[in-house]
């Protein structure tokens, strides 16, 4: 089954970058050959991750993301391996601007599975892009107040974008991300569960270390520490995504 998987969120530091760089990692453990990841963030982060910094800021826009999705260039013609086997990117470009008509011209790849990183403005063209052509979207969030609060503007793009462009994309959930051990995401956990029941994900990210060490080594964390609870954590989100998607599948088959 081909995945093109776009990571959305309304508010930054979610953890959606580092979601992108781990599931593709996970990918690989289960079975995937290849993984191809897109950064139409114009922070850049992720390409910056894989790539290195001053390599993703002397890149012309016909080398990335933006030649992409102003569809001149393919996905093909642009990406980039990666240090990771397996895992290849499309990068950003230091002045991104997707224009409001923008679509991603994904021709030339033969991945197992797409993940797009997108900013975490909803209202960037950016993120309508990636949407017209996602197959699966998760959204990751943080539990406080203001991350809950999120949820319904979530919730409304992706209504909107499934009337209006894409009506096969399939809402995996709400993946609850860098959460602790205290009080307040005990209590917000709760509360999005109650709101939202089964557009929540079982499986929750926590915030560990890990993730960190991971990111500044431009791996996902499933390669730099394999064995650790943080990369069997990441394996069990993308086991039930891919779960999640099958029962939505059969369900609209039926």
């Amino acid at each position: 089954m081909s995945v093109t998987l776009s990571m959305v969120a309304r508010k930054g530091g979610v953890g959606k970058t580092s979601g992108a760089l781990n599931l593709a990692g996970a990918a690989l453990d289960d079975g995937a050959k290849r993984v191809l990841l897109i950064d139409l963030d114009s922070q850049a982060s992720l390409s910056k991750a894989l790539l290195g910094a001053s390599d993703v800021d002397s890149l012309r826009p016909d080398q990335t993301v933006q030649a992409v999705a102003e569809r001149y260039r393919s996905a093909g013609d642009v990406l980039r391996e990666t240090q990771v086997e397996g895992i290849d990117i499309v990068p950003s470009f230091r002045d991104l601007h997707i224009p409001h008509d923008g679509a991603l011209n994904l021709a030339g790849i033969d991945h197992d599975l797409v993940i797009i990183d997108t900013p975490p403005d909803i209202r960037d063209s950016s993120v309508r892009c990636a949407l017209l052509a996602s197959t699966v979207v998760i959204s990751p969030v943080v539990p406080e107040a203001w991350g809950l609060q999120s949820c319904h503007g979530v919730q409304q793009l992706l209504m909107s974008a499934g009337m209006v462009s894409n009506q096969h994309m399939i809402f995996a959930g709400f993946l609850l991300s860098m959460v602790q051990r205290v009080t307040i995401h005990t209590l917000c956990c709760d509360a999005l569960r109650r709101l939202h029941g089964g557009n929540v994900f079982d499986n929750i990210l926590p915030h560990a270390a890990a993730f960190k060490e991971a990111a500044a080594a431009g791996l996902p964390v499933t390669k730099l520490t394999p064995k650790n609870k943080a990369a069997k954590t990441v394996r069990a989100v993308f086991a039930e995504m891919i779960e999640r998607v099958e029962v939505a599948l059969k369900r609209g088959a039926a």
